[in-house]
């Protein structure tokens, strides 16, 4: 608890205005999608999603396979405590949805499915492209797998599978727009998946990280990435961390209050 207030705190201190952002290229993702506050016609279906996944009474058995959860003793848990606690809020899927409106994104990867309520978002976004997503434990991708479809969502793959496996498996797989990595929660897992998604990146892919002061390890490990070779931007938005690869901008790190 200590390190998420004085991680707060500190990202406070540095979080910048507009006027103190000298790259046009993160000051325009800043005015025009981070900040975006108008109201989208497609948030009310975000809504409604969210509301269906609330108001199941459905109990899954989690298979966890990455640093377990801060909140849950058992791993028997009831869909709208896993909702409460696990999944990206109202406004972190508002942000997604905008993120790759703003990208006009054709290939996503999601690793970290859960109940399905983000890659709801990024799916009603850019119902053109292709969204695949992984979940590692069963009874979660099967309860995502029926939310999806039952709300008609066509354009999601959805891989039963540790994301370990998965990026061992498509190591020869397509470049993705955008990669949303959201679980596990252990810094060296995460430092690994990094650097195997590194192969499917291109100058202008965005990698999104949830949960970035989680832990110290997990902010070790972020501010491990933010200063890699082949990372140019980074966005600290506290909830949220965003990483650019684009050679036409020097590295440089930026934090931005949501």
């Amino acid at each position: 608890m200590f390190h998420l207030v004085f991680a707060y705190f500190s990202h406070l201190i540095k979080s910048f205005h507009l006027h103190g952002i000298h790259s046009p290229f993160i000051f325009q993702l800043e005015k025009k999608c981070l900040r975006d506050d108008s109201v989208k016609e497609s948030y009310e279906l975000l809504s409604r999603f969210r509301e269906s996944v609330a108001a199941s009474n459905v109990i899954l058995k989690i298979e966890d396979h990455g640093a377990g959860s801060k909140v849950f003793k058992t791993n028997e848990r009831k869909v709208n405590e896993i909702l409460r606690h696990n999944c990206s809020t109202e406004k972190d899927t508002r942000l997604l949805y905008r993120l790759c409106a703003y990208f006009e994104v054709n290939h996503v990867l999601e690793l970290g499915t859960s109940l399905g309520v983000a890659t709801h978002a990024m799916a009603v976004s850019r119902p053109q492209a292709q969204i695949t997503s992984v979940e590692g434990s069963p009874e979660v991708y099967e309860f995502a797998r029926r939310q999806l479809q039952e709300n008609s969502i066509q354009n999601v793959a959805l891989i039963c599978s540790t994301f370990k496996d998965f990026l061992s498996q498509h190591k020869e797989e397509k470049d993705y727009d955008l990669i949303y990595i959201d679980g596990h929660h252990d810094g060296d897992a995460t430092i690994t998946y990094f650097e195997s998604i590194l192969a499917h990146v291109h100058n202008d892919s965005v990698v999104v990280f949830d949960d970035i002061y989680w832990s110290t390890d997990m902010t070790r490990v972020w501010n491990e990435i933010c200063k890699h070779s082949k990372v140019t931007a980074s966005v600290d938005c506290f909830d949220f961390g965003l990483v650019f690869f684009r050679k036409e901008q020097s590295q440089e790190r930026f934090y931005v209050k949501l």
